[in-house]
């Protein structure tokens, strides 16, 4: 357990080094890859979980659509094995919420580097 704990400082300690311009993509790759994986172990046990990470979860379910439609056989009584593994739910919540949460965080990282350029001439 002390282990486990020393490792969570290490990392946290590490983020706090970051700059603050890649803190915030890091904080929202962070909280993608957290919930996405919340959405993965217990999707089938509370659906309180779906609050969480609303965005990556229905478009997790139009991945999956669109993977049985293009990738796999849409006549099959078993369409949901043919198509390859990580596009399956509840597999794709973790790779959509991941890129969704992430492009979240850019576009605000992004806004936030601006600004702070915008400012930064207007001083000078």
């Amino acid at each position: 357990m002390r282990d486990k704990i020393n490792i969570v400082t290490k990392f946290m300690a590490r983020f706090m080094m970051l700059s603050g311009k890649s803190r915030i993509l890091v904080g929202f790759l962070i909280y993608g890859i957290a919930v996405g994986s919340v959405s993965f172990w217990w999707w089938s046990i509370s659906d309180n979980l779906f609050l969480l990470n609303m965005p990556g979860e229905l478009i997790g379910y139009e991945v999956y659509d669109i993977a049985i439609r293009f990738l796999g056989d849409p006549f099959s009584s078993q369409a949901h094995y043919s198509i390859p593994w990580v596009l399956r739910i509840p597999q794709v919540f973790v790779p959509v919420s991941t890129l969704f949460w992430g492009a979240i965080g850019l576009g605000i990282q992004t806004a936030y580097i601006r600004s702070t350029r915008a400012t930064r001439s207007r001083k000078f």
